[in-house]
């Protein structure tokens, strides 16, 4: 079933007019604060990034600023595309939702022997592990299996062959580790139960029935999309051009996407339950379930019960329960998507740019639904 269009377009619309006028709604003080944020930082130096904000189930902001490269006058809109890098992931988890609500497959189908050719370095122990445990980065696997050697153009088939070198540090299940290289296992199993490419099948039942219209694969998708940004890593005189890695890519269900703001507020409201035929309210209550407690990452001074779902992450952030998210880092790009479903509030922010504004934006975002959201409904 395609999303209902006009309730969407009116969505879009009611954002842009925000962006013309002052227009108040609930909670708009955080569409407003975050606006203001993003706008600071481009104008102290990072290229350029794109902004949505969704407020109790509502895009209330969909916004570019800057420019998609250093010394150009291309400017970021909300339909400039960015590499997703590991928000892809989240990708993968949705479309394991959907095969195994049509019975194509299972949670917990094992590894072994359903790709054949995958073998681990104790037998016993690797035959233990499945689909849940890719999707969750509880396979046991040292962390960050051979993410080096595809970084150093190493093919992931070649790397696949030598993937039973890789040692177990405890019992799947038991510990966090997280992973590129072993999680893409899964969107191997997945293209096997469907009969169709990875990338193709995310198209067909995500893409396509959310109309994700700037959504796609791979760098040769990303290089023939003319709204796109130029990835930027920082230099002495502030932010240099670079051109776009081609390694992640290679690791689609882990790092293959390429999407904007727009498209992803759509991916957010699918997380809140407004697509049911898409993905099912009960898939996204076993995603967005806290499975294996994972590091503090990124923002460890402020988090508390950090957790690693099926393919997101999940935290409690001053008391305040219930927040899922997931970031993406490869050279030059970082992206952040945040949201708390029980509110159906949450942010994306996409930055052509190696800078730390990402991970304060989030801070930002938390903070402002503590003061805005909590404190108003208490």
């Amino acid at each position: 079933m395609l999303l209902k269009f006009p309730r969407f377009l009116a969505a879009v619309m009611l954002a842009v007019f925000y962006c013309g006028t002052a227009v108040s709604a609930p909670k708009d003080e955080i569409v407003f604060a975050l606006d203001k944020y993003a706008k600071k930082s481009v104008k102290q130096g990072v290229p350029g990034a794109s902004l949505a904000v969704i407020i109790n189930g509502n895009i209330r902001l969909l916004r570019g600023y800057g420019v998609t490269k250093v010394g150009g006058k291309q400017r970021v809109n909300s339909a400039t595309v960015f590499p997703l890098a590991s928000i892809s992931k989240t990708f993968t988890s949705g479309v394991t939702s959907i095969l195994v609500a049509k019975g194509l497959i299972e949670w917990d189908t094992h590894v072994v022997p359903y790709l054949e050719d995958i073998e681990f370095s104790d037998p016993e122990l690797g035959k233990v592990v499945t689909l849940r445990h890719l999707l969750s980065h509880t396979t046991g696997l040292v962390p960050q299996a051979y993410s080096d050697l595809l970084e150093d153009n190493i093919r992931y088939t070649r790397i696949l062959q030598i993937l039973d070198r890789v040692k177990f540090v405890c019992e799947p299940g038991k510990c966090y580790g997280y992973q590129n290289i072993v999680y893409n296992l899964s969107a191997d199993m997945l293209a096997l139960a469907a009969g169709k490419d990875f990338p193709t099948l995310v198209k067909e039942l995500v893409f396509i029935p959310l109309r994700m219209d700037h959504a796609s694969f791979g760098l040769d998708e990303f290089k023939n999309e003319p709204n796109r940004v130029v990835p930027h890593v920082k230099v002495k005189s502030g932010y240099a051009a670079v051109k776009p890695e081609p390694y992640y890519y290679r690791v689609p269900g882990a790092a293959g996407v390429n999407a904007s703001a727009q498209d992803l507020a759509k991916w957010m409201l699918a997380q809140f339950g407004h697509y049911p035929s898409v993905i099912r309210p009960s898939s996204l209550e076993i995603m967005h379930k806290p499975h294996i407690r994972a590091n503090q990452y990124r923002y460890r001074a402020k988090l508390s019960n950090v957790y690693y779902g099926l393919g997101w992450r999940t935290f409690d952030y001053r008391g305040i329960t219930g927040f899922v998210h997931h970031g993406g880092w490869v050279k030059g790009i970082r992206t952040e998507m945040v949201f708390n479903p029980v509110t159906q509030t949450g942010m994306v922010f996409l930055t052509n740019s190696e800078t730390d504004v990402a991970r304060e934006i989030v801070l930002e975002f938390l903070e402002l639904y503590r003061k805005h959201v909590v404190r108003k409904e208490n």
